[in-house]
């Protein structure tokens, strides 16, 4: 029987330890090799009327709740949000026909997206690409009626 010397085993430790992270790198990177690191990724709340002003927008002028909500901010600037069920309660369903994100990053950094169909029943999709600043503390996404920059009508966060 042989015993495996300490530097044999150090080596295969080594080695497997290597190749994990080498594994889990590839993983999180894109086609290209690009690591795809998040810089926000935070359920959505809708807005209620004791809400204050975020970032110079106001809360719009209903309650609104929420069946489920993420937003996903990754360094490079791609942008998801999913909403379902976005609605305001003493209606039971959505009035408006677009949704907007506000991506504000430093405080005052504010970029806002084109509009999406938002439904009846408060479900919106927005995929796409911001130009964020080269650094972005503290991202925080905002959803605005109607493509409207300056009301929100949710906002990460809980």
């Amino acid at each position: 029987m042989h015993a495996i010397s300490r530097t044999a085993a150090f080596l295969a430790g080594a080695v497997i330890g290597v190749s994990a992270l080498a594994a889990s790198t590839s993983a999180s990177a894109d086609a290209g090799g690009v690591p795809r690191s998040d810089i926000l990724r935070a359920p959505i709340q809708g807005s209620q009327l004791a809400d204050p002003p975020l970032f110079g927008l106001v809360r719009g002028g209903a309650p609104w709740v929420i069946s489920e909500g993420t937003a996903r901010l990754r360094a490079n600037g791609d942008l998801s949000v999913e909403v379902e069920g976005l609605v305001i309660p003493t209606r039971g369903d959505n009035p408006l026909a677009t949704l907007s994100a506000t991506v504000v990053c430093n405080g005052r950094d504010l970029r806002m997206t084109s509009p999406v169909p938002f439904s009846t029943s408060g479900d919106a999709v927005i995929d796409t690409h911001v130009t964020l600043p080269e650094r972005c503390l503290a991202p925080v996404v905002l959803l605005n009626p109607l493509g409207n920059a300056g009301t929100y009508i949710a906002a990460t966060g809980r």
